[in-house]
């Protein structure tokens, strides 16, 4: 960081780059760095081409996603997930379909991969782009393919919440080099050579030469990482099952060669809707600090008023979901300790 600092270049430097080249072949694909993961679909819609019309997303995730829709001109429109993956796929997509969609834009929740390669056919098949938010799940792996590799464009996010975490930053994963370029352009004010020459719109979405430092300095020990997260998450696995009243939130099995899951966040979903205030107070009261991941989108202004498909899944789940504690220094005693004081907090609003 030293060495960062005496070199008195902010942004645009040698750290940068390499964090770039390091993204590029981890993930397959040209990567351009930007400021946060927001700022990395707003790229991403704009190097596409999109800035009016609709863009399909699901209501189950985070709001950014939206707002980096309405960002560019464009609307949300939305659509539910599947029950097995709380992701949206092709048949949710489809029954949210209207002229007007110009792309769509899935979600990999809580790290779990939507189905890119039966949403990329289809998207073709219905002549739209798609643009990924994994902003959830850097290093998930699907048949050794890496999230976020399949789409036009894809954009990671690297808040403190995050797998890795350069205080914020985002990365944006490209189909090919000349989209990469576009991305680039926008990112630096429409920039397209040394000086003060610019062609087009663009943003500040730069990001400064610290964050990449402290973003190439742990992408080294991103496989480390996953993997205690993993461990923690089947040792959650393993003991709620005796459990009653709760269960993990629904995810396809990611195990053996090729294959990974980044486990952004441990879910578990509560029998009744009702329960979780409750047993978030009793939580609460034990020291356990629990989250909720997500409410609907479109319970939020202006969303509330958006176009939408039936979301019953949505509207089943997100009302339920509680999220416990997950992160890589977690011990097997304290899991035991949370998912005991959890069981007892159930036994008390059942």
């Amino acid at each position: 960081m030293d060495q960062v600092l005496r070199s008195l270049r902010l942004s645009g430097g040698s750290e940068t780059r390499e964090l770039e080249n390091v993204a590029s072949t981890s993930l397959g694909v040209p990567v351009v760095s930007c400021s946060s993961g927001t700022a990395g679909l707003i790229l991403a819609l704009r190097a596409l081409g999109i800035e009016s019309g609709e863009v399909i997303t699901p209501a189950l995730g985070f709001i950014a996603s939206a707002h980096a829709i309405r960002a560019v001109g464009a609307q949300p429109r939305f659509c539910d997930v599947s029950k097995e993956s709380l992701c949206c796929g092709v048949d949710e997509l489809e029954a949210a379909w209207s002229p007007h969609v110009k792309a769509v834009m899935p979600v990999d929740l809580l790290g779990v991969p939507a189905p890119m390669v039966e949403i990329m056919e289809w998207a073709k098949s219905r002549g739209v782009a798609v643009i990924e938010d994994a902003c959830e799940a850097l290093g998930t792996q699907v048949d050794g393919t890496a999230c976020g590799s399949l789409a036009d464009a894809a954009s990671f996010g690297f808040y403190p919440n995050k797998i890795l975490t350069m205080g914020e930053g985002g990365l944006v994963a490209c189909r090919d080099r000349a989209l990469a370029e576009r991305v680039r352009r926008f990112a630096n004010q429409g920039r397209v050579g040394p000086g003060f020459a610019f062609s087009g719109e663009g943003y500040n979405f730069r990001l400064t030469e610290i964050q990449a430092a402290l973003g190439r300095s742990q992408w080294s020990g991103l496989q480390q990482r996953l993997e205690d997260r993993e461990k923690c998450a089947r040792q959650y696995l393993d003991r709620i099952r005796s459990v009653p009243g709760i269960r993990p939130a629904p995810a396809p099995e990611l195990t053996g060669n090729g294959q990974m899951r980044s486990w952004f966040a441990f879910v578990v979903i509560l029998d009744q809707a009702s329960w979780r205030d409750a047993v978030r107070q009793r939580l609460s009261e034990s020291g356990i600090e629990t989250g909720i991941y997500f409410p609907p989108i479109t319970d939020y202004s202006p969303y509330d008023e958006s176009d939408r498909a039936d979301l019953s899944v949505t509207l089943d789940y997100s009302p339920r979901m509680l999220t416990l504690p997950l992160f890589p220094d977690l011990k097997e005693e304290e899991i035991e300790e949370v998912v005991s004081e959890l069981g007892l907090a159930l036994e008390f609003v059942r």
